[in-house]
Protein backbone atom coordinates (compact mmCIF):
# COMPACT_ATOMS: atom_id res chain seq x y z
CA UNK A 1 0.00 0.00 0.00
CA UNK A 2 2.32 2.27 1.02
CA UNK A 3 4.31 1.56 -2.49
CA UNK A 4 1.76 2.74 -4.26
CA UNK A 5 1.34 5.63 -2.29
CA UNK A 6 5.50 6.31 -2.80
CA UNK A 7 4.90 6.02 -6.32
CA UNK A 8 2.39 8.51 -6.92
CA UNK A 9 4.14 11.29 -5.02
CA UNK A 10 7.29 9.98 -7.54
CA UNK A 11 4.85 10.67 -10.47
CA UNK A 12 3.22 14.24 -9.21
CA UNK A 13 6.41 15.11 -8.89
CA UNK A 14 6.95 15.86 -5.11
CA UNK A 15 10.01 14.03 -4.27
CA UNK A 16 12.85 12.74 -6.46
CA UNK A 17 15.86 10.78 -5.59
CA UNK A 18 19.40 11.73 -4.98
CA UNK A 19 22.63 10.35 -6.04
CA UNK A 20 23.12 8.85 -2.85
CA UNK A 21 20.02 6.97 -2.86
CA UNK A 22 17.56 9.33 -0.12
CA UNK A 23 14.36 10.92 -1.18
CA UNK A 24 14.40 14.31 -1.57
CA UNK A 25 11.13 16.77 -1.41
CA UNK A 26 10.91 18.51 -4.48
CA UNK A 27 10.63 22.47 -3.78
CA UNK A 28 7.61 23.76 -5.49
CA UNK A 29 8.36 26.92 -7.50
CA UNK A 30 4.69 28.40 -8.81
CA UNK A 31 5.95 31.83 -9.98
CA UNK A 32 7.96 29.69 -12.77
CA UNK A 33 5.09 27.56 -13.23
CA UNK A 34 3.16 30.62 -13.80
CA UNK A 35 6.05 31.88 -16.32
CA UNK A 36 6.01 28.66 -18.08
CA UNK A 37 2.80 28.31 -18.79
CA UNK A 38 2.36 32.44 -20.20
CA UNK A 39 5.49 31.54 -22.38
CA UNK A 40 3.59 28.33 -23.95
CA UNK A 41 0.59 30.78 -24.56
CA UNK A 42 2.44 33.62 -25.69
CA UNK A 43 4.03 31.24 -28.15
CA UNK A 44 1.13 29.87 -30.05
CA UNK A 45 -1.01 32.96 -29.83
CA UNK A 46 -1.51 36.16 -31.98
CA UNK A 47 -3.47 38.94 -31.11
CA UNK A 48 -4.15 41.47 -33.34
CA UNK A 49 -1.55 40.52 -36.31
CA UNK A 50 1.44 39.83 -33.52
CA UNK A 51 2.09 36.62 -32.68
CA UNK A 52 2.99 37.26 -28.51
CA UNK A 53 6.00 34.94 -28.05
CA UNK A 54 8.14 36.78 -31.22
CA UNK A 55 8.00 40.15 -29.20
CA UNK A 56 8.22 38.98 -24.98
CA UNK A 57 11.51 38.26 -23.75
CA UNK A 58 12.22 36.94 -20.49
CA UNK A 59 14.61 38.98 -18.43
CA UNK A 60 16.30 36.14 -16.20
CA UNK A 61 16.94 38.43 -12.77
CA UNK A 62 15.56 36.11 -10.29
CA UNK A 63 16.73 33.53 -8.97
CA UNK A 64 19.57 32.37 -5.82
CA UNK A 65 23.22 33.17 -7.13
CA UNK A 66 26.59 32.16 -5.58
CA UNK A 67 29.28 34.79 -5.11
CA UNK A 68 30.71 34.59 -8.74
CA UNK A 69 27.20 34.74 -10.29
CA UNK A 70 26.49 37.62 -8.34
CA UNK A 71 29.34 39.42 -9.43
CA UNK A 72 28.95 38.87 -12.79
CA UNK A 73 25.47 40.00 -12.98
CA UNK A 74 26.22 43.37 -11.98
CA UNK A 75 29.54 43.52 -13.58
CA UNK A 76 27.61 42.63 -16.89
CA UNK A 77 24.84 45.23 -15.99
CA UNK A 78 21.68 43.41 -14.21
CA UNK A 79 20.06 45.25 -11.87
CA UNK A 80 18.40 43.82 -9.24
CA UNK A 81 13.90 44.70 -9.49
CA UNK A 82 13.99 44.58 -12.93
CA UNK A 83 10.68 43.17 -14.12
CA UNK A 84 10.54 39.98 -15.55
CA UNK A 85 8.81 40.28 -18.78
CA UNK A 86 9.07 42.89 -21.66
CA UNK A 87 6.65 43.44 -24.54
CA UNK A 88 8.37 45.57 -27.15
CA UNK A 89 4.93 46.31 -28.72
CA UNK A 90 3.98 49.66 -29.16
CA UNK A 91 0.00 50.21 -28.04
CA UNK A 92 -2.22 52.50 -26.16
CA UNK A 93 0.17 55.36 -26.28
CA UNK A 94 3.02 53.37 -24.22
CA UNK A 95 6.39 52.41 -25.94
CA UNK A 96 5.65 49.33 -24.02
CA UNK A 97 4.64 46.87 -21.61
CA UNK A 98 7.00 45.74 -18.52
CA UNK A 99 5.23 42.56 -16.35
CA UNK A 100 6.61 41.78 -12.98
CA UNK A 101 5.24 38.32 -12.29
CA UNK A 102 4.39 37.65 -8.28
CA UNK A 103 4.10 33.75 -7.02
CA UNK A 104 0.05 33.86 -6.91
CA UNK A 105 0.60 33.36 -2.78
CA UNK A 106 3.00 35.21 -1.00
CA UNK A 107 4.50 36.89 -3.68
CA UNK A 108 6.00 40.22 -2.26
CA UNK A 109 6.54 43.38 -4.19
CA UNK A 110 10.38 44.43 -2.93
CA UNK A 111 11.32 47.88 -2.84
CA UNK A 112 13.69 47.69 -5.89
CA UNK A 113 10.68 46.34 -8.33
CA UNK A 114 8.92 49.78 -7.05
CA UNK A 115 12.04 51.96 -8.12
CA UNK A 116 11.60 50.42 -11.62
CA UNK A 117 7.81 50.84 -12.27
CA UNK A 118 8.21 54.11 -11.27
CA UNK A 119 11.45 55.03 -13.41
CA UNK A 120 9.72 52.99 -16.68
CA UNK A 121 6.27 54.58 -16.11
CA UNK A 122 7.97 57.43 -16.02
CA UNK A 123 9.32 56.50 -19.59
CA UNK A 124 5.94 55.88 -21.57
CA UNK A 125 6.01 51.80 -20.67
CA UNK A 126 2.88 50.60 -19.19
CA UNK A 127 3.88 48.26 -16.03
CA UNK A 128 1.90 45.69 -14.22
CA UNK A 129 2.49 43.46 -11.40
CA UNK A 130 0.69 40.15 -12.07
CA UNK A 131 -0.01 36.78 -9.86
CA UNK A 132 -0.98 34.52 -12.29
CA UNK A 133 -0.26 33.92 -16.31
CA UNK A 134 -4.30 34.16 -16.74
CA UNK A 135 -3.63 37.92 -15.37
CA UNK A 136 -0.44 38.17 -17.36
CA UNK A 137 -2.37 36.46 -20.47
CA UNK A 138 -5.18 39.06 -20.16
CA UNK A 139 -3.14 41.98 -19.56
CA UNK A 140 -0.94 41.15 -22.55
CA UNK A 141 -4.62 40.40 -25.01
CA UNK A 142 -6.38 43.54 -23.51
CA UNK A 143 -2.59 45.46 -24.72
CA UNK A 144 -2.45 44.32 -27.83
CA UNK A 145 -6.20 44.55 -28.61
CA UNK A 146 -6.31 48.66 -27.58
CA UNK A 147 -8.05 47.93 -24.44
CA UNK A 148 -5.95 49.66 -22.07
CA UNK A 149 -6.48 53.60 -21.10
CA UNK A 150 -3.24 55.45 -21.92
CA UNK A 151 -1.01 57.22 -19.93
CA UNK A 152 -2.33 60.89 -19.21
CA UNK A 153 0.78 62.45 -19.40
CA UNK A 154 -0.39 63.94 -22.80
CA UNK A 155 0.51 61.22 -24.91
CA UNK A 156 4.04 61.53 -25.42
CA UNK A 157 4.60 58.06 -26.33
CA UNK A 158 3.96 55.73 -29.30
Amino acid sequence: MYDNVFSLEQQLGRIRHRGDGRVQKVRREPEAEECADLVRWARRTTIAGIRVGDFLTHIPNEGKRGKKARADFHRLGGQPGYPDYLLDVARCGYYGLRIEAKAPTGGRITEDQRKWEVRLSGQGYLFAYCYSAEEMKGLIADYLKGHIEGPDSGGTAA
